[in-house]
């Protein structure tokens, strides 16, 4: 049969288990997951925007490149004439990231339409040398400065050689840096031909990474989004947008080298960053590989503050949990087994049951209901050690007068005997003190017996004049034999005492008491002494030890019957309380001064008249400690 103890016990854990994972999972589906979802599927969702516009661009740019191609055809490559070239900035203004336009022959003139400073430059140059440069103004090309110094050859430069070799248009494989400067970028090259197919040019459109950051840079998701572009062998094509990268030296210098994931670079963040990446581009432009980092702050404000608060909400409440089923366990599932163990053997203990105290009411009446039944059985076992106690000395003081007849039947055998070897040695004079003092001895001993006999008779209840001197002498004579060796008994009585109305065998018993009491306080031996006086007309008896004492609470309880100070089965409580009685039935009163390691001493007084005694003890009601 399964025990409360551990079946509550493995349940109780159980619970809180499944109340913790609950818990848990609710957390982190609701403010990990989910949200960490709806921020990837975001970040997906922006490179494929992305990606649609930088297609758009390349595509421009494309056409751009073609409308030129077409345009050289048209011209038969005539490049000398700037008023020609004229419609070329309408072309380029359509497209974001075309940083370049460049005609080149394979005789090699070329046109270079370039941006710089955000104002277009025209560049002509003869065979690679002697350059005209002009500026557009409100539509139309101005002659600008020009430097004799500036050579460009187009067929030495790596797009020309790329465009030359392909017979149709096509994109640079990857990003290389343009001439005489930091700035790299894509080439989409047109290669020109004529009817016979002889190389008569080469058209190039320039897509800056310049240009392409700050496309990139202005589409981003989120203020704290970091996007970066990379080739697909990993170089760094546009950087994510960090207080470092607004330099332009130091992009120029991380561009096109090996580069790693964006992050959240913001000081201070703690926020989880989730980031995707792919490579979106498709067969015949630029490969890239776009990537993205995305905070869920920036989605979600708080959330990390709503984290930790929902996280340590359910933590209290999970401890909340175990804590409830912990205080279930000690104020129900403890005190049961308590009650169980108790009620096993109830009683059972040297003492009576203990109490019981639960804040739970029902265990409260049941703890308390198996205290009283303890302390019955316990009460029912005494009562059968006293009455079995009582049997046998009923049975004593039945076989006490014939055991005490037949001694003092030998005792008078002796002492006859005595009386001869007296009459018959009167002529040794050294053997005279001898014999008297074995007839002394003989006498003492059979009083010793007669007033034992007294003793254990039945009690008559007659109450008659007496002497308490004359009881008092009779009980010690009863008690020498049992006081031991190490103890001194000293008397001092006083011959003056007034006469008593009372039961000389109950004087006798309230003696005998004290006297053994006396003895159980001075196992080492010590002075019990007895003495008598007169206070007021009544009759005074005071016995004093020099024992171990008592403290306040013993002396409070000492009269109560059935207490005991002593080990189980050395006493049964009642001594005292029968001493109580007994001079409360004579109309007097008993005190007690005791202090621990002082001894104890016990005054009675008892008067002479009952009458008297009995309005007195009315007054005063129980026996008093002092």
């Amino acid at each position: 049969m399964p025990r409360l103890h551990s079946m509550v016990l493995w349940k109780a854990i159980v619970l809180t288990t499944l109340c913790a994972a609950g818990i848990w999972s609710l957390w982190w589906w609701g403010l990990v997951h989910s949200p960490r979802t709806q921020v990837r599927d975001r970040a997906r969702q922006s490179l494929v925007q992305m990606d649609r516009t930088i297609g758009r661009e390349l595509n421009r740019a494309e056409t751009t490149g073609l409308a030129f191609g077409a345009w050289w055809s048209r011209e038969e490559g005539r490049l000398d004439d700037p008023a020609r070239l004229q419609g070329v900035i309408a072309f380029l203004e359509r497209g974001a990231i075309i940083t370049n336009l460049i005609l080149s022959r394979e005789d090699g003139d070329s046109a270079c339409v370039v941006r710089r400073d955000g104002e277009w430059n025209l560049v002509l140059y003869r065979a690679g040398r002697h350059p005209r440069r002009f500026m557009m103004r409100s539509g139309k090309w101005v002659p600008g400065p020009a430097d004799d110094r500036e050579v460009y050859d187009a067929r030495q430069r790596y797009w020309y050689r790329f465009g030359a070799a392909h017979a149709r248009p096509a994109w640079t494989p990857e990003a290389y840096r343009y001439y005489t400067s930091m700035v790299g970028g894509f080439t989409y090259t047109v290669p020109v031909r004529n009817s016979q197919g002889r190389l008569e040019g080469v058209i190039g459109v320039d897509v800056s990474l310049e240009e392409l950051t700050a496309l990139i840079w202005e589409h981003q998701p989120t203020p704290g989004a970091r996007l970066m572009v990379t080739d697909l062998s990993g170089r760094l094509l546009v950087p994510p947008r960090t207080p470092e990268m607004l330099d332009q030296g130091t992009r120029f210098r991380h561009q096109l080298t090996p580069s790693t994931p964006p992050g959240d670079s913001r000081p201070g963040s703690s926020a989880a960053v989730v980031r995707a990446d792919g490579a979106y581009s498709t067969a015949g432009t630029p490969q890239m590989r776009l990537q993205v980092a995305i905070p869920e702050e920036d989605l979600f404000p708080g959330l990390h503050r709503r984290r930790i608060a929902t996280f340590l909400l359910a933590l209290a409440l999970v401890l909340g949990v175990a804590w409830s089923l912990l205080d279930l366990h000690r104020h129900l599932v403890r005190p049961m087994r308590e009650l169980a163990a108790e009620a096993g053997l109830p009683g059972s203990g040297s003492a009576p049951g203990k109490d019981y105290h639960s804040d739970i009411w029902e265990l409260e009446q049941v703890g308390r209901q198996l205290r009283d039944a303890g302390r019955a059985v316990q009460e029912k076992e005494l009562l059968l050690s006293r009455a079995e106690h009582n049997q046998r000395m009923d049975s004593v003081g039945m076989m006490a007068p014939g055991i005490v007849h037949d001694v003092n039947n030998h005792l008078a055998v002796v002492l006859g005997q005595l009386t001869l070897c007296r009459s018959q040695s009167e002529g040794h004079p050294a053997l005279q003190p001898r014999l008297r003092a074995a007839e002394g001895a003989t006498i003492k001993c059979a009083e010793v017996l007669r007033g034992l006999l007294d003793y254990s008779r039945p009690d008559p209840g007659q109450r008659v004049l007496m002497n308490l001197n004359t009881s008092l002498e009779t009980g010690i004579g009863l008690l020498r034999g049992v006081l031991g060796k190490g103890i001194r008994v000293e008397l001092d009585l006083d011959p003056e005492l007034p006469m008593l109305f009372g039961d000389p065998v109950k004087i006798q018993q309230i003696i005998v008491n004290l006297g053994i009491n006396a003895r159980d306080a001075m196992p080492l031996g010590g002075l019990l002494s007895f003495r008598t006086f007169s206070s007021e007309g009544n009759a005074c008896l005071e016995v004093r030890d020099t024992g171990c004492g008592m403290d306040d609470d013993v002396k409070r309880r000492i009269f109560e019957p059935y207490f005991s100070t002593k080990e189980p089965g050395k006493g049964t409580g009642l001594g005292l309380a029968m001493v109580a009685n007994i001079v409360t039935g004579h109309g007097g009163r008993i005190q007690v001064d005791s202090e621990p390691g002082a001894g104890t001493t016990f005054r009675i007084e008892l008067p002479p008249s009952l009458r008297k005694g009995a309005e007195r003890t009315s007054r005063e009601g129980r026996p008093a400690t002092v």
